[in-house]
């Protein structure tokens, strides 16, 4: 059987969810029948966690539309071997040597999918979506209903996001792929930034594919617990946060990402997960009394957010990025038949 390669979050995300219904809507049935195929769709998986020689080996392997940024670049890059179809942006593309196979994220590949998008009449909600690791433990729902906006939890299935999204009239996103898809169904949006641990790298990278900038708007913690694992990111593990990267040139965040060398968001939060459950029970109430203020102080930013100016790519570049996409895709349906 086919293997599409993805990052599978135990409790979900969105974003690399998609790849799990929206590859069957595109490819034939047959396609899936073949056992030496790996596709690597959406999301920042050009990483040697995904790409390694165990994995790869004697297998035919196909990138439709991939990022890097999060993590060390495969030990066999670059492989010869290997189809490279679409990479996510023109940072991808520098960083793997491949000028020109930038065209945009795949979850554009939406806009060829209507079935599974509910068609709504009216968009009403202001949705507000973090990213996966900033729901843990915060107060993000009640500063939604204090700011009088719908929490999307990126948790969720895909299925129930994209009906979600179908009644949204503007999305606040921390999630990349909430901007994406928001943008692939044309509903403006508002980029945010609620962590330290959010990589530009990723954002820039897309945004440019679609001849947009990426200057998100920064929240602050929604919860006393949100602001102690803020505090650990950016005083007890003594590293730089990505923020100060949003104004960053290409060089600039390239350098960094050799820099970095693979360090990731990923290990980040997991570090803190990796607590012992009692230790972190114990300094989730202590720190609960700081919920309320942080919870009002969160909601009043979040409204401030949903004033400011939305983005939505330009409609010609939208439908240019869409169509190269899809003769991409007739090329691995074709190399798929053989």
């Amino acid at each position: 059987m086919m293997r599409i390669i993805y990052y599978k979050s135990p409790t979900g995300n969105f974003g690399d969810d998609l790849n799990e219904i929206l590859w069957r809507q595109l490819l034939p049935s047959s396609a899936f029948e073949n056992d030496d195929i790996i596709l690597l769709g959406i999301g920042s998986i050009l990483r040697e966690e995904f790409l390694s020689e165990q994995i790869t080996q004697g297998k035919r392997v196909f990138i439709f539309g991939s990022g890097a940024g999060t993590g060390p670049l495969p030990k066999q890059w670059p492989n010869p071997d290997w189809t490279v179809l679409a990479v996510r942006g023109p940072l991808t593309a520098r960083l793997i040597g491949k000028p020109g196979s930038d065209i945009t994220d795949s979850a554009a590949l939406l806009a060829l999918t209507p079935d599974l998008i509910p068609n709504r009449e009216e968009r009403r909600d202001i949705i507000f979506m973090p990213h996966y690791n900033s729901v843990e433990f915060s107060c993000w729902p009640q500063a939604c209903r204090l700011a009088g906006i719908t929490f999307l939890d990126t948790h969720r299935p895909p299925h129930e996001i994209l009906d979600a999204l179908s009644r949204a009239r503007l999305v606040v996103t921390e999630a990349m792929h909430g901007a994406i898809v928001s943008d692939t169904l044309r509903i403006p949006w508002i980029p945010v930034s609620c962590s330290p641990s959010i990589v530009p790298f990723k954002w820039v990278d897309w945004t440019r594919s679609m001849e947009m900038d990426y200057r998100p708007i920064m929240l602050p913690p929604s919860s006393g617990w949100e602001a102690i694992k803020h505090f650990k990111i950016r005083i007890l593990e003594q590293r730089e946060t990505h923020r100060g990267l949003n104004d960053a040139t290409d060089d600039e965040l390239i350098e960094d990402f050799h820099l970095r060398h693979g360090l990731d968001v990923i290990k980040t939060e997991s570090n803190i997960r990796r607590m012992p459950s009692r230790l972190r029970s114990i300094i989730r109430q202590s720190v609960m009394p700081l919920d309320k203020i942080a919870t009002i102080r969160s909601a009043e930013a979040l409204a401030r957010a949903v004033a400011s100016p939305a983005h939505l790519s330009n409609d010609s570049v939208f439908a240019n990025r869409v169509s190269h996409l899809q003769e991409r895709l007739e090329v691995l349906r074709n190399a798929l038949s053989r």
